[in-house]
């Protein structure tokens, strides 16, 4: 009985130890404020993910086949698109396009028309899920009535509500009845005329949604080769932006990959696990991932599942299972070879991939309005 008592003791404390060694790093309760935790890892999120990137290319587990490529994390180039990245209200960048119209840039147009695109709707009437009739701002009713949606004593409540206030930020002073999806796709259409290659995928992708609502068959469904270059025009920037889109693109509905595979040996692949690899991807390339970007604390504030110090950390820990975690890291290392080294035909786009099927006639006009996916890496 000693021995079976001692040898039941033994193995309880290797799995105790093995769980404290593998357990998720879930930041202090005490710690709430968002900009506080972002401001800490800001300086080592960088050198941290530039270590995961080279892990993740030179592992015995990475893309088999995939040329191992170090992929060091750089920060988007352009001043406008790093502040929008750590944007905490975008109106501003709508604001700025609208003083002058005229003589805008391309590149702040495309940043206007995502800023509507994010907030269309969700600026007037209610503010947030939780806000009152004709007020763009949260009110103390606003927090009292997310209060009862909290737990009594529940240590995460402070980062709760921090992640409430900064969720409900982001669309501020978006009333105008004008700020409407049809005047994203506008703003995105002339930002891909005046030569932005992240608005021509942006433009693409609403295209393809047009397209393939009245697809006949797998044919239509596919992309075009003008999509197809627009795409790979954008990825070529290593934007993350671009990434980002392309990825929903991509990933979404469209059957460019169905028939053809990814990477150099055209393995077969699943969309729920390439779908985050192109999210982990932009974040190699300089896309918000920290503990500021949008998803984490809105992850936090209605589902509770705070502490989280990254995007990927969140990913790992919480958003997706193991083995789907396991797998879009080795999608990341493919895709961001591709860009890199501009094998389009991993992805699905090389030259000439495009539709060959003409399009029905009936889907040939664009509707007034459209219904914009999260493309730009802010959930709706």
């Amino acid at each position: 009985m000693n021995k079976i008592l001692a040898a039941t003791i033994g193995v309880a404390t290797i799995v105790f130890g093995t769980w404290q060694l593998l357990k998720p790093p879930v930041a202090s309760a005490a710690s709430v404020d968002i900009t506080d935790i972002a401001a800490k890892n800001t300086a080592g999120s960088s050198a941290s993910a530039s270590a995961s990137a080279v892990s993740n290319s030179s592992s015995p587990t990475a893309w088999l086949g995939s040329p191992k490529v170090s992929h060091a994390v750089t920060p988007p180039s352009s001043a406008l698109a790093r502040e929008f990245e750590h944007a905490r209200q975008l109106k501003p960048f709508y604001d700025r396009y609208a003083a002058t119209p005229d003589v805008a840039s391309a590149e702040l147009k495309y940043f206007a028309a995502s800023a509507i695109e994010t907030c269309a709707g969700r600026g007037r009437g209610p503010a947030s899920n939780f806000g009152n009739a004709g007020s763009s701002r949260l009110t103390d009713a606003d927090r009292a009535k997310f209060e009862t949606k909290l737990k009594d004593n529940d240590p995460a409540n402070a980062q709760r509500m921090a992640a409430f206030e900064r969720v409900n930020q982001i669309c501020e002073g978006f009333q105008s009845p004008n700020l409407t999806a049809a005047a994203a796709s506008k703003l995105f259409r002339e930002a891909a005329a005046a030569g932005n290659p992240v608005a021509r995928v942006a433009v693409a992708a609403e295209d393809y949604r047009e397209q393939s609502r009245a697809a006949r068959g797998v044919g239509e469904r596919r992309l075009s080769e003008e999509q197809v270059t627009s795409v790979r025009e954008g990825l070529a920037t290593a934007d993350p932006f671009a990434i980002q889109r392309a990825g929903t693109l991509l990933s979404w509905a469209s059957t460019q990959l169905t028939d053809r595979g990814i990477g150099p040996n055209n393995r077969p692949f699943i969309v729920r696990d390439l779908a985050p690899a192109w999210t982990l991807a932009a974040c190699d390339r300089g896309g918000n991932c920290g503990a500021d970007a949008y998803r984490v604390p809105n992850g936090c504030a209605p589902p509770g599942a705070c502490g989280y110090v990254g995007l990927e950390t969140d990913m790992q820990y919480n958003a997706l299972p193991p083995n789907a975690y396991a797998t879009a890291q080795q999608h990341r290392s493919m895709i961001l070879d591709a860009i890199q080294q501009g094998r389009w035909g991993w992805v699905g786009i090389a030259e000439g991939s495009g539709r060959t099927v003409a399009i029905a006639p009936q889907i040939a006009g664009r509707p007034a309005t459209y219904s914009a996916p999260s493309s730009t890496g802010r959930p709706s």
